[in-house]
Parts: structure tokens; C-alpha cells; sequence
């Protein structure tokens, strides 16, 4: 007897909705590539808007996007398709990849994700204003997910110049064994009782999207000590970034574990 294998969705939580996260980026552009783009720039400086997309303040774009502790990945493209800054969640997203500002997007990730975020980007650099789509690919960790992505224009510079910003982020992990590796809930959550009260501290506070140095100072540890918990932490939960422990702590509020 032939066993039929089980597929089944497993929707990822997170803290607010996707179209929020949108919202917020819509704004930021707003403030950045409007009549206040002169990030880093003097007021005093006439031309402060007829700057190419390769001499943008990338380190305060970069920093900036970083600030707004959206729960998905961010990146912004110039005109040409290359890279000008993207926020911390989208190396927390793909942690084995390298992003490297004036290049494409990086090839090490899934081929057929950087066709579908390149085919959306170019439909925006064509005149599209919004895009909002979704797709089926792997992460990076080789699970099938499903991905959100949104997409917005900016024109700048008197509309000689635009960028684009897309956010992306998995809301839903298909899983087609059962036995596939990941801890259970309740697994998970024997886990995180096992930790001490530095480790739990230390979940919170990346759940709340504190840095490094915030949860240094908070515990009273040196920034190493932290990253080095925290790198025990995932290895504890088999996680490969951050934002997973954010899920985790939400799934165990929402069924009354916490």
C-alpha cells in the first residue's frame, strides 16, 4: 500500500499585517525622496535634488529603512536595477547572502525568486506605481514558502530619475512531510522554559526588535556576549535568524503559553 504524502500550510505569524508595513514604507519615501530628499544634504544646497541614484547618502537610507523595524525585508533599486540600500530584516531573511550597494540582487539567492522580484522591479521602472503580488519559492533553509511581495515607485530629481522599494516577506511555509525537521510548538516551548532569565530577556527583546547594543545595555552584557547568546538561542530553537524567535513568542501568546 502506497501512503499518499500530506501537504499541508503552515501560516507564519507576525506582529502587524503586511499592508501596514507598507504604509510605513509609502511614508518613508515620502519624507526621503520629496520636497525633504536631502538626507545627509545640505538644505542650502540648490542641486540637493538633481543627484543621480549613485551618489544618494546610501548609509543613511540603509540606516533609516533599519530604524522603522519592519518585519519584512526592504530594498530599494535605482533605475538601472542595482541596489541603493535595504533594511537589517531582509539579511535576517536570507542570511547567507551578500547584498552589496550599486549591484544587482545577489544571485545566491533562490534563481527563480530573483526572476519574480526582478520581473516586478521592472514593471515598476516602467511606469507602475504600486505592484503587490505573491509567489512560491524556497528559502534559505530549502522550505517551500509563500512570499508576499509589494512594490512602489518614487520619481525624483523633476522625474529624471526614480527608484523603487519592494518589500517581501514568507506568511506561509508549506510543508508536504510530516516528519520535516523544526521543532513542534510545544517542543519550542520546552525549550525556551529551559533558558535562564538573561535568554528569555534576550527573545523579548529581539520580539520587540531592540539591536545588539539596546540588549547589551539592558542586561548588562558586553555586545559579544550578546550576540553569542543570541547565536546559542537559534541554534537551541533550530532557527537560522532572528525574526523566527518573533514568530515563536506570537504562536505562543496567541495559544496561551506565554
Amino acid at each position: 500500500m502506497v501512503q499518499k504524502a500530506s501537504t499541508a500550510i503552515h501560516r507564519l505569524a507576525y506582529r502587524r499585517p503586511f499592508a501596514e508595513d507598507r504604509r510605513v514604507m509609502d511614508r518613508w519615501l515620502n519624507t526621503h525622496f520629496s520636497d525633504a530628499m536631502a538626507a545627509g544634504l545640505p538644505e542650502s544646497n540648490p542641486d540637493r535634488f538633481a543627484i543621480p541614484a549613485s551618489e544618494l547618502p546610501t548609509d543613511s537610507l540603509r540606516g533609516s529603512l533599519t530604524q522603522l523595524r519592519l518585519e519584512s525585508g526592504v530594498f530599494l533599486l535605482d533605475r538601472d536595477s542595482k541596489l541603493i540600500a535595504w533594511n537589517q530584516t531582509l539579511e535576517d531573511l536570507f542570511v547567507e547572502v551578500e547584498f552589496l550597494a550599486s549591484e544587482s540582487l545577489p544571485h545566491r539567492l533562490p534563481i527563480d525568486m530573483v526572476q519574480l522580484l526582478s520581473g516586478g522591479s521592472d514593471l515598476i521602472s516602467l511606469g507602475a506605481t504600486e505592484l503587490d503580488y505573491s509567489f512560491q519559492s524556497k528559502d534559505d533553509r530549502g522550505r517551500m514558502c509563500f512570499w508576499d511581495v509589494s512594490g512602489i515607485r518614487r520619481d525624483y530629481n523633476s522625474g529624471a530619475n526614480a527608484i523603487s522599494a519592494t518589500l517581501i516577506r514568507p506568511v506561509a511555509l508549506l510543508k508536504t512531510d510530516a516528519t520535516e525537521e523544526g521543532l513542534s510548538l510545544s517542543e519550542s516551548l520546552l525549550v525556551y522554559q529551559q533558558f535562564d532569565s538573561v535568554d528569555r530577556q534576550i527573545c523579548e527583546a529581539i520580539a520587540m526588535g531592540d539591536t545588539t547594543g539596546d540588549i547589551a545595555t539592558m542586561v548588562g552584557l558586553t555586545r559579544r556576549s550578546v550576540e553569542v547568546r543570541r547565536a546559542k538561542i537559534l541554534e537551541r530553537f533550530q532557527f537560522t535568524r532572528p525574526v523566527e524567535i518573533v514568530r515563536l513568542l506570537v504562536r505562543l501568546e496567541e495559544n496561551g503559553l506565554l
